[in-house]
């Protein structure tokens, strides 16, 4: 706390006191407290949330997957770099459309950054698994109206975004093309996805692939680029007096398809919700599709929509299924992420542990329900090959993860 308030102190003057900490918990390691601040002319927040980090070690490079060769403070500081950078940009954004909190402070060679308190509120691994269905379809609503005007309003970002990475790299002596070499990168993991169900002897239909190449294609369209925080895990998500995206780690310039498949597909990269059912994914679309409709006026064309979101879709599933493979703990804090490295490591489906499947089995299922949705489109392939794809997992005793309420 004493680092924090004379952080706070050099970026805002006077002399800050910070009082009754609160323990936000979290899933990682990172200490997150939030504290009262005495008032100050040049800060109006009364309350701020203190990030930090803990100190890397060897063993969590190793954990994490990063190269012997490299110093632990410098694999594990490309991922602060890049959550810095990240708040950085969304602070130059308009309020209705910041996807969190203001970036206040940060020391990267402390590991801390203070941010502003961006309220109580449930987070969405709760809305979607635990309340009634009238609150989940205002959630969804929300959720896709937030999402549409970040999209909107970032589109044509990335230059900025790009200044302001390079900037913090020069800073800290680190290369951008090391940054950019330890990003996730979309387009291989699909690829890899693929290539694991064929060894797998599961046949993939030629319309299923031409969906996913095109999914891992649009990943380098910048056309369709827009800030996203990426890792939209649920409990990142919290709906306060709006929805609020914490956690940047690995936010970046991707898809907006990508981004509206993750939600509609329950967060593949998480196994802990459902997909949204047949009403909330129509909900969802038509607020997400009314924020972006004025960038994007092709987003307003049912045929386009139905393609761009299937090619996000599939290309997700196949993505989660390298995730939920070798595990999301080879992606975090390392040096990107690249299972053909990994060693020991089953080929075989079938050593997926059950959770993992149900994970794989729900995002198939979402799939095979968007097909029914959406019949502008000639799904039969892909619904024929999600049938059998459910069948297989069924035969695994894996089934799509239903709702407790």
């Amino acid at each position: 706390m004493e680092a924090a308030r004379q952080l706070l102190a050099n970026r805002f003057g006077g002399t800050p006191e910070l009082t009754q900490p609160e323990d936000l918990g979290g899933d990682s390691e990172a200490l997150v407290l939030r504290c009262r601040v005495s008032p100050n002319p040049f800060l109006h927040e009364r309350t701020v949330v203190i990030k930090q980090l803990p100190e890397p070690t060897e063993e969590r490079v190793e954990q994490a997957g990063g190269a012997s060769s490299s110093a632990p403070s410098e694999v594990h500081n490309l991922s602060l770099i890049r959550e810095i950078v990240a708040y950085q940009y969304t602070n130059t954004l308009p309020e209705a459309c910041r996807p969190g909190p203001l970036l206040l402070a940060y020391d990267i060679s402390r590991r801390l950054f203070i941010l502003s308190d961006a309220g109580d509120g449930p987070n969405y691994t709760d809305i979607l698994t635990l309340h009634e269905p009238e609150d989940r379809l205002v959630a969804v609503r929300k959720l896709g109206r937030r999402l549409g005007k970040i999209h909107a309003n970032t589109f044509g970002g990335r230059s900025a975004y790009e200044a302001l990475m390079k900037r913090q790299c020069q800073k800290h002596g680190v290369s951008v093309n090391v940054i950019i070499d330890s990003d996730v990168d979309i387009a291989m993991l699909i690829r890899q996805g693929l290539n694991l169900l064929r060894e797998n002897k599961v046949e993939i239909p030629e319309g299923v692939v031409a969906f996913a190449n095109e999914s891992a294609n649009r990943q380098s369209r910048t056309d369709l680029l827009a800030f996203t925080p990426f890792d939209l895990t649920p409990d990142n998500i919290i709906l306060a007096d709006q929805v609020v995206f914490l956690d940047y780690e690995w936010a970046s310039f991707r898809d907006i398809a990508f981004d509206v498949a993750c939600v509609i597909a329950g967060f593949p990269q998480d196994n802990s919700t459902p997909a949204l059912e047949d009403k909330e994914i129509r909900e969802f679309l038509a607020t997400w599709r009314a924020e972006v409709s004025s960038v994007w006026p092709a987003a307003k064309d049912d045929e386009v929509l139905a393609r761009g979101l299937m090619s996000g879709l599939i290309g997700w599933a196949f993505m989660s299924l390298m995730m939920l493979h070798y595990g999301r703990l080879s992606m975090e804090r390392s040096r990107g992420f690249h299972p053909t490295g990994s060693a020991g490591l089953s080929r075989d489906l079938a050593q997926l542990s059950d959770t993992q499947l149900q994970d794989l089995a729900t995002t198939v299922d979402a799939i095979k329900r968007v097909t029914d949705i959406y019949t502008v489109v000639d799904f039969r392939e892909v619904r024929d090959w999600t049938t059998g794809m459910l069948r297989i997992l069924a035969s695994l005793g894996a089934h799509p993860q239903s709702r407790v309420v």
